[in-house]
């Protein structure tokens, strides 16, 4: 488990079913995390752009657990610009859930 000071800014956390990747179909927990700072042409998420609510990986992980399926897609805005993804990531793995960022 992490510590719970880590936290993150998160836009939503949802379920549902993978649209991108050789995991097409397949139900899937978002984490969809607050922020990005490249704003490229092609964005679909502006709205995660800024706002969110602060969450300690544990409450995310609690989210996660309580979806009931094994896939998590990590993503954003920019998920890599929060310095404390890593561990998130880390955590979901060691969990065996089944990570795509």
């Amino acid at each position: 488990m992490t510590t719970p000071e880590c936290q993150l800014r998160i836009t939503e956390i949802f379920l549902s079913l993978q649209g991108e990747t050789n995991t097409t179909g397949l139900p899937t927990v978002f984490v969809r995390l607050t922020g990005c700072p490249l704003r490229c042409g092609y964005c679909d998420t502006a709205y995660a752009f800024s706002g969110g609510e602060l969450m300690t990986s544990d409450a995310i992980l609690d989210t996660v657990r309580g979806k009931g399926v094994r896939h998590v897609t990590v993503t954003g805005g920019e998920p890599l610009a929060q310095p404390n993804v890593h561990a998130l990531l880390t955590t979901l793995c060691d969990e065996d859930f089944i990570v795509s960022l």
